[in-house]
């Protein structure tokens, strides 16, 4: 029985020592887990510490660019030679568009008013084409009428019979 007991607690030696090796292996693998969340956690707070000085800096900056900018904007003097100058050249520019609006009100009346020549009239252009039919020369019909040889020649062209 001796031998059997032997077995027992060789076998139960073997057990503890398996148990030792899996608890041993296990820290391992979890010391190796907590190292890099430990790397990862010191990664953040480094990164914040310069995110926040950062911040603090460009804080400086703009406290430093807000007492630099006056808070009312300066008043102007009532008389300076830029407005003056500006307000010339806006009154010149403004006479220059009236004067042209005239002239181009001007030009659209006179264009509207403007009478066709006496050839293209309807009274005209029947009696060179009666004229025409008859066997007249353009040249012929040009004097009776007291017309141009080429006004003659356009009311024929416009009628298609020349």
């Amino acid at each position: 029985m001796n031998y059997g007991i032997e077995i027992a607690l060789v076998a139960l030696a073997v057990m503890v020592i398996g148990v030792i090796y899996y608890v041993l292996s296990k820290e391992g693998e979890v010391s190796s887990q907590i190292r890099s969340v430990a790397k990862a956690v010191e990664d953040l707070h480094r990164e914040l510490f310069m995110m926040d000085k950062r911040l603090k800096q460009e804080l400086e900056i703009i406290t430093s660019l807000q007492e630099h900018v006056p808070t009312q904007p300066p008043a102007l003097p009532p008389e300076l030679p830029i407005l003056e100058a500006l307000s010339h050249i806006e009154e010149s520019f403004g006479a220059y568009k009236e004067r042209t609006e005239n002239r181009l009100r001007y030009l659209e009346e006179r264009i509207r008013n403007l009478s066709l020549p006496t050839s293209i009239s309807g009274l005209d252009d029947e009696k060179v084409i009666s004229r025409y039919n008859q066997g007249l020369e353009v040249d012929a019909i040009a004097k009776e009428l007291r017309l141009s040889k080429a006004e003659v020649e356009f009311v024929l062209k416009i009628n298609q019979l020349r």
